[in-house]
This record gives C-alpha cells, structure tokens and sequence, in this order.
C-alpha cells in the first residue's frame, strides 16, 4: 500500500515547481509584486495566463491521484468523477498554451522552431487526451489508462523541464535559443519515454498473469486408500 502511494506522491512533487511558479503569476496578474523574471511580456495578455495557470494546476494535481492503484479502487466513483474534470482541465491546459504559443510576444530565447515544438506538443497533448476519453465511452480501459498516461506525461512536462534547465543554468548561464529548445524538448521527450515504458510496463504484466506457466500449480489431489 504504502509503496503504491509514491505514485501520487512522485507526481504532486515533479509538479510542485510549475504550481508554485504558476501561483506567484497569479499573485501577479492580481496586483501583487513581481517575484519572476520576464513579467512585463507574460502578464501582457493576463486572462490565458491565469486560465493556463489554473487548469495546469488543477490538471497536475487532480490527476496524480488518478494514477494510483490502491486509491483508485477504494474510491472508483471519485475516480470517475475527477476524471471529469481532469479531462477537461488537460484540454485546456494544451489549447491555453497553444493560444500563448502563437500570441504571447516571443522572449529573446523564443524562437520559430521552439514555437513549432510547442504547437506539437499541444496538439498532441489535445489528441491523446480526446482518445482516453473515446476509449472509455468505449469502455476499453486498457487503451483509456494508455491514453491518459501519454497526455498527462506531456502536461507535466514543466516539472521535467525545471530539472532538464538547470544544468544549462548552472554550467553555462542565460538559456540561448538552441538551449532552451535543448532543454524544453528534453524535459517532454523524457516524459513521454517514461510514459511508454510504464504503459508496456503494465502490458507485461497483465500478459504474465494470465500465462499458464506462470500461474501457481494446483495441489494434488490426495491418492485414495489403497484396499487391501
């Protein structure tokens, strides 16, 4: 049990910088003082901001208790019902940095080819997130779990790319156009690798269940008395 609860647990913590990050702009864009760099060009356009901002949050922390088993089981009615509003919250989180990506005046470390990474990264994050949700209505669960893994690996992507950025940080400094796209791409592609091996990670497993081979042997039935 405790061992299952490091899932939810490892999530909330990968989105703790993006959250507390996000929550300082939100102090921001309500009149409070200016805590991070870069405030001028990101308050510029305030509502996709916050509503970035909130359905991330919501999307981070809601959904990292849809991945852990035991909790899950215990509580499959909440389950269902968080889902409707993860779900959702994802897909807005993806079409509000979509907007952000195409209207948000650049940075001097911005550049085209990040901007076209960005639009993949959305749309993808949009396209797995509606697949999770037909493979449910299908009630196909196996490919719902696969699909919803992917999408909310790509939203997590920020957490990631605290850890991808600071390295460049330390070692070399001001991110450049090449570093940010280096590190940003890093962050994304680390989550979705991770994703894809706990999704064939969870196939291996249920196929090895159901081997003959490797089920338990039954008991013997015991001989009956030889007659005399």
């Amino acid at each position: 049990m405790a061992r299952q609860n490091l899932i939810p647990a490892g999530l909330l913590l990968l989105s703790a910088i993006p959250v507390v990050a996000g929550s300082l702009r939100l102090t921001e864009l309500a009149g409070g003082a200016s805590t991070l760099p870069d405030s001028d060009r990101i308050t510029s356009l305030p509502v996709p901001v916050a509503i970035h901002i909130i359905s991330v949050t919501v999307f981070s922390i809601l959904g990292a208790f849809q991945f852990a088993p035991s909790f899950r089981r215990r509580r499959r009615g909440w389950h269902r019902a968080a889902g409707r509003v993860v779900l959702p919250c994802g897909i807005v989180a993806a079409l509000s940095g979509l907007w952000l990506t195409l209207f948000l005046p650049r940075s001097p470390a911005d550049s085209a080819l990040l901007a076209v990474i960005r639009v993949a990264v959305a749309a993808a994050m949009v396209t797995f997130l509606v697949l999770g949700y037909r493979a449910v209505r299908r009630r196909e669960f196996t490919r719902h779990r696969a699909w919803m893994i992917r999408g909310y690996a790509i939203g997590l992507g920020a957490g990631t790319q605290a850890f991808t950025q600071a390295p460049w940080l330390i070692l070399i400094g001001t991110l450049t156009p090449a570093g940010k796209v280096v590190t940003l791409t890093a962050g994304w592609l680390i989550n979705i690798l991770a994703a894809e091996w706990i999704i064939r990670r969870g196939r291996t497993g249920r196929v090895a269940r159901r081997l003959p081979g490797l089920e338990p042997a039954p008991s013997a039935a015991p001989r009956p008395p030889r007659q005399p």
